[in-house]
């Protein structure tokens, strides 16, 4: 099966896999303080901009995502050419229009892939699929990077549809991030309900940085709270770690972080999560936060996408 998975920046897949492996990826728009910011996946670049002090609390940030007319020209110039399927997938609709854009632009795509492919001598048909992950960074790109696992296998369309509309249903993402006035600035301007300013700023007076979890259907909810980020980023390890002697639906734990890499060495978890996943061959994926992410979460923020058999269970 000559295929292609196709998602938006937002999604945490780590550049290596954008280039190796069959992924289209469609830029989301952002804007800072009024100037236009290109989207990008070199790692370096978003360090540089991570580390540069532009993000602040009182920053006017406007990210748009893919209209029909985006996600049309990038299925039919680049995919359709290319692959005979494509497998579209979108970040939580319940926070951005963009799975919407994508059933809209499918309506005039079948037709226009077909003529490129007749120009091009392709006469296999081109079938193009789309889902609401109903997750975020993190857990999107786990998604995704599960789903190129299967499709890698063999499985076959329906089978392939059936086990990844299963497998969204058990991703969890969650989030620790630096600032959280910062978040809630973030939140509140894409019409997100988050905690109250008083109480923002006095979590922030006090050091508190909260570990987020976003399941399915983007459903949030604070699960632990603790002073300092390295703490909450050491509860969001340990639980990781903890979890995979228990199994995992997928043996992959995907990693974001808005800042270098090696930044993650300082988490006293990360290295016994590491050991853990080594013995039981689950692999660790980290990657640089995307820039669509990265402006909604604050430099220095961490995210992990993780599909616990353990479902119950939640960072403490």
């Amino acid at each position: 099966m000559k295929y292609a998975i196709v998602i938006d920046s937002v999604a945490a897949v780590p550049s290596s896999f954008i280039e190796r492996r069959p992924f289209e990826v469609m830029p989301v728009s952002v804007e800072i303080d009024g100037e236009l910011v290109p989207d990008t996946f070199d790692e370096q670049t978003l360090v540089d901009f991570y580390t540069s002090g532009q993000l602040k609390v009182k920053s006017s940030i406007v990210s748009s995502p893919p209209s029909a007319n985006q996600i049309t020209k990038l299925i039919t110039e680049t995919v359709a050419p290319k692959y005979d399927y494509a497998f579209c997938q979108t970040i939580s609709k319940q926070i951005s229009p963009t799975f919407d854009n994508f059933q809209m632009a499918a309506k005039g795509i079948a037709k226009k892939a077909r003529e490129v492919r007749n120009g091009l001598g392709i006469e296999h048909s081109f079938h193009m699929n789309c889902i609401n992950t109903g997750s975020t960074i993190s857990g999107c790109g786990l998604i995704a990077i599960y789903a190129d696992m299967i499709l890698n296998k063999g499985k076959s369309y329906n089978d392939f549809l059936k086990i990844i509309n299963m497998f969204t249903r058990a991703v969890h993402c969650y989030a620790c991030v630096t600032d959280i006035l910062y978040s809630r600035a973030r939140a509140q301007e894409k019409g997100i309900k988050s905690m109250s300013f008083p109480a923002a700023f006095f979590g922030k007076t006090i050091g508190l940085n909260p570990v987020v979890k976003i399941s399915y259907d983007h459903v949030t909810e604070p699960v632990a709270m603790k002073r300092g980020i390295d703490n909450s980023v050491n509860a969001m390890l340990d639980y990781a770690a903890e979890r995979i002697p228990e199994g995992l639906y997928a043996p992959i734990i995907n990693i974001s972080y808005a800042g270098d890499l090696n930044d993650l060495e300082r988490f006293t978890s990360y290295q016994n999560l590491l050991d853990v996943a080594q013995k039981h061959k689950v692999t660790i994926l980290t990657g640089v936060m995307n820039l669509a992410a990265g402006v909604i979460f604050g430099p220095g923020a961490v995210t992990m996408g993780i599909a616990p058999k353990n479902q119950s269970v939640k960072p403490s």
